[in-house]
């Protein structure tokens, strides 16, 4: 019986001990991870201004050390959005590659409405149909709906494409001019307005009026 009883009092303290170590393990781990992301991101830092010493560089090699960190978490957005300035910068009309690196881009940041606005923007001034723009246009909507910059960027589009814009669209773009108005101002879409035809200039006016938002002097500052 004692000799059990002191094997007993032997063991119990070294299992306790193991015990107590554990979280100062736990956070040994966590220390550990936390010291290698920040390795990592200080790494990263390093390539833009790499980027920029060895710009006479072939597109391959200056792309090739960034997309290594793509899908690396905490900067996996920065690298593929490195990847795409590159891109629109050294190959301007090499239309596969860029439409790529903003589909990267979005793949990364699916709630960046910086990323759907420059991939419909992209897609528009390539001549792309609209109805392969309309879904980034409803995207900046759905990730921006209230940040008042990107609003007049959706206005401005919707207003100078009016005429080929759904109707549910056209209704996102006179609900961002009225909640923009204020402001950024109204009178900054005069010109594109003034340069519709009159059925189109009719119809925006009736759209704003619709709103329940068209005063006087926001169609006066609109030309209508």
């Amino acid at each position: 019986m004692r000799a059990s009883h002191f094997a007993q009092m032997r063991t119990e303290p070294r299992a306790a001990g193991r015990i107590l170590n554990l979280p100062a393990l736990g956070l040994l781990v966590v220390f550990a991870v936390a010291a290698y992301g920040g390795a990592n991101i200080i790494a990263f830092e390093r390539l833009p201004g790499w980027v920029r010493s060895a710009a006479w560089q072939p597109v391959d090699s200056l792309l090739g050390p960034i997309l290594t960190w793509k899908n690396t978490t905490g900067v996996a957005a920065r690298a593929r959005t490195l990847v795409r300035d590159i891109v629109l910068v050294r190959t301007p009309g090499y239309t596969a590659a860029i439409e790529n690196a903003l589909d990267e881009v979005v793949r990364a940041s699916p709630a960046s409405v910086i990323a759907w606005q420059a991939r419909a923007a992209h897609q528009l001034a390539r001549g792309a149909p609209m109805e392969r723009v309309v879904p980034g246009f409803r995207m900046s909507v759905l990730t921006g709906s209230h940040e008042g910059y990107y609003m007049t960027l959706r206005v401005t589009f919707g207003l100078e494409y009016w005429s080929e814009l759904p109707e549910v669209d056209r209704r996102t773009v006179i609900r961002d001019l009225v909640g923009s108005a204020t402001e950024f101002g109204p009178d900054r879409y005069r010109d594109i307005v003034a340069k519709k035809s009159q059925a189109e200039r009719d119809e925006i006016r009736a759209a704003v009026m619709a709103s329940g938002r068209g005063s006087k002097a926001l169609l006066q500052a609109l030309g209508i």
